[in-house]
């Protein structure tokens, strides 16, 4: 590590008699020495930290210009690889090195109005190599730096099964035409208490019961009680983490950038071997973070990209309203990125409230559109049994 000051070298500038401009002296003779310790170092990997004195020094930006030519032949001729850092400001003035350098990365640091700050990392400029544009989360913490890589869905590898999967209660397979399909999306709606998270449990358990991995992503749940309040139900998740097919992993909202969570998720896919994905709740995800818009974006890119891996994804939503709210609408923002839609409802019935269940919509293959009751209680989850002469829609009929 080499310290060089432009500030003793700028304190000895009245000392020394010269014809040359005094600034001029003072960044040539900087760069000797920068110059210097790149030729005795022998390294491999240069970095220079930062450009910010020596624009500074930098009285005349052709003088400037023809420096930073000069390093970027020595750099070039010891065959090493250089890093600059510099500062993103445009009254600092003149951006020589960009056209210079064979790469760029830009940081851009900023501030939501609750939670972490956010970072990301941008490739500007890539001479010579392919590069994926755009935004990448970063996070900064004890132990180094972590990037985040955009999900590309159209970089993964496409696979398709025929299998339908059960979510353990036989009268939902029914009303689902025998189940949902890998690579598939279904989306469990409804008030607050209505069982959203209880049936989307369901789903996790049945599978992992046949030995498929399962990754539960909790959003409002703490794990803890997440698991008491399912074995309390009949759940055995404790006995399906045991023998790792099912895992869960709580993220607070306001604390994780999408990016990170996103790459949480294809991680469980792509190491752990997850076949059914659960994110418990979007409502809770989306609402905490600012850029609905962006968020929702990377929301369908992630759900391409497990469509593509062939994994079933199992997302819940709350709809306005406490207990009966608005039964004739969901959220049409996110309700089109699923295949599937499951409504569950608050209904009166003889002055009492009861769970409803309806399959809304199935875009691959028949389901039935009935409206059945949906029973918690004690240590089962149960749907009511349908008419025996109920019709199914077709598929066109069954997309609302």
């Amino acid at each position: 590590m080499h310290e060089i000051s432009a500030l003793r070298l700028a304190e000895g500038a009245d000392d020394r008699q010269s014809v040359v401009d005094t600034s001029q002296a003072e960044l040539s003779d900087l760069m000797k020495q920068v110059r210097g310790a790149v030729e005795q170092s022998g390294a491999d990997r240069i970095v220079i930290d930062s450009l910010f004195e020596l624009r500074l020094l930098a009285g005349d930006m052709l003088a400037y210009r023809r420096e930073l030519l000069l390093l970027r032949s020595l750099i070039s001729r010891v065959g090493a690889t250089a890093l600059f850092l510099d500062y993103d400001d445009e009254i600092l003035g003149d951006r020589q090195l960009e056209g210079l350098a064979n790469g760029v990365l830009a940081l851009e640091k900023s501030t939501p109005p609750y939670g972490d700050e956010e970072r990301r990392i941008r490739v500007m400029k890539m001479r010579g190599h392919d590069f994926v544009e755009g935004f990448h989360d970063i996070d900064i913490h004890k132990g180094g730096v972590v990037t985040y890589p955009r999900v590309l869905p159209q970089l993964s590898k496409e696979t398709l099964s025929d299998e339908l999967i059960s979510c353990g209660i036989g009268e939902l397979d029914h009303m689902l035409g025998g189940g949902l399909q890998p690579g598939t999306t279904c989306l469990i709606v409804g008030q607050s208490g209505t069982g959203k998270s209880t049936l989307a449990t369901a789903y996790a358990q049945a599978a992992a019961g046949t030995g498929r991995k399962t990754a539960m992503f909790l959003f409002e749940e703490r794990p803890e009680i997440f698991r008491r309040r399912s074995e309390d139900l009949g759940f055995r998740i404790s006995h399906f983490e045991a023998n790792g097919t099912l895992k869960l992993k709580h993220y607070h909202p306001a604390e994780v950038p999408p990016g990170q969570f996103a790459r949480a998720v294809v991680s469980a896919v792509e190491d752990d071997g997850a076949r059914i994905v659960v994110i418990d709740s979007l409502t809770g995800y989306l609402g905490a973070l600012p850029e609905g818009r962006r968020l929702i974006t990377q929301l369908h890119a992630l759900l391409s990209y497990l469509s593509r891996r062939d994994v079933l994804t199992i997302l819940t939503m709350i709809r306005p309203g406490l207990l009966t709210g608005d039964s004739h609408s969901i959220r049409a923002d996110t309700s089109y990125l699923a295949d599937s839609a499951i409504l569950l409802r608050h209904e009166e019935v003889d002055s009492a409230l009861r769970r409803t269940i309806t399959v809304l919509k199935k875009r691959h293959g028949d389901h039935e559109h009935s409206i059945r009751e949906f029973r918690i209680g004690g240590t089962s989850v149960t749907v009511g049994e349908g008419d025996a002469d109920e019709t199914r829609a077709s598929p066109k009929l069954g997309v609302v």
